[in-house]
């Protein structure tokens, strides 16, 4: 894909981090990024954050969670209204991702009260009505694959693992499915599927697979993507789930769809825990050469690189943690 036409830009953005693995009171904040101490904060195998467009008046939730409690738990102890959430959007369909996703929808979509209609009130009137009551929910279609895991030893099939798309539907999703970018607000996009054109393959899964018919397909994750903002005099943030493409990837189909070529911020899961050092090296050389302001490995980044990202890009690395918000 080249480059959209009016990505458009924006100005004073928040991206608060609801869900991660890492929580952690002793951090401190910078004028950049905030710690919140107030109270102590749930961390979990999982992925969630807000992003908050303040000066356009749009807050976006990206994923939620790997299970009911952390994300419903952070947001209340931070204060956090998530009635106020005007869009969400999912990064893939993994667990980790979206395992709170339905009781979020039920407090963003308050269901409608009881009102009496008058007599001669039509249908459409109705049905405009309730559906203003929806949440926009915007996802890359194959989130909704029937996935299966498949043991490398044995050959077994577990599953199957089936996102609950008529739950979510019922709680006030207005799903919006889109394999191409897609514009959240202004100078904010998802990525839609991210093209693989480097060498990196920690994020292929090698013991997935997602059934079509009686077929089981071996399941690359196509529906991986990302959140890009184009921030006025500074340049992109890039938003990632688990980059499952790869963060190189991801961070350089953001610079081509968008036509701007500065990266200001990578923020989220790199995917490289399970990575050999080979590959680790691979990626930090690449974001180096982007020469971002700002680094921010978290969730599925892993140990070994998150180390590599602080020792090689000092300047830039900002350790991630549940309750950070970083301020563009």
């Amino acid at each position: 894909m080249t480059e959209l036409k009016n990505f458009g830009e924006t100005t004073n953005v928040e991206i608060t981090i609801l869900v991660d693995n890492r929580a952690d009171l002793m951090l401190k904040s910078s004028d950049t990024v905030k710690r919140f101490t107030d109270k102590p904060l749930l961390a979990e195998h999982g992925f969630s954050a807000l992003v908050d467009l303040r000066d356009a008046g749009m807050r976006i939730l990206w994923d939620a969670g790997v299970t009911r409690i952390a994300l419903l738990e952070n947001a209340e102890r931070m204060g956090i209204d998530l009635a106020t959430v005007d869009k969400i959007a999912l990064s893939h369909g993994h667990y980790d991702h979206y395992a709170a996703m339905t009781d979020v929808l039920e407090k963003i979509a308050v269901r409608p009260s009881v009102r009496e209609w008058d007599a001669d009130a039509t249908i459409e009137e109705m049905e405009n009505w309730a559906k203003g009551r929806s949440v926009p929910f915007i996802a890359h279609p194959h989130v909704f694959r029937e996935r299966w895991k498949i043991s490398e030893r044995t050959g077994k099939k577990y599953g199957p693992i089936i996102i609950p798309r008529k739950d979510w539907e019922a709680a006030g999703a207005d799903l919006i499915l889109s394999e191409e970018p897609y514009r959240l607000g202004p100078g904010c996009w998802t990525t839609g599927a991210v093209p693989r054109l480097s060498l990196e393959s920690a994020g292929i899964p090698t013991n997935l697979a997602y059934r079509k018919g009686d077929e089981f397909i071996p399941d690359y994750l196509e529906d991986d993507q990302a959140i890009v903002i184009n921030v006025r005099g500074k340049g992109l943030v890039v938003l990632s789930g688990c980059a499952h493409s790869g963060i190189v990837n991801t961070a350089n189909y953001a610079r081509e769809i968008s036509g701007v070529d500065k990266v200001w911020a990578i923020i989220g899961g790199y995917h490289l825990g399970r990575s050999n050092a080979e590959d680790i090296q691979y990626a930090v050389d690449e974001i180096k050469k982007l020469n971002p302001e700002m680094v921010v490995p978290m969730h599925c980044t892993g140990f070994d690189a998150i180390n590599e990202f602080a020792n090689q890009m000092p300047g830039a690395f900002v350790v991630g943690s549940v309750g950070m918000r970083c301020l563009f």
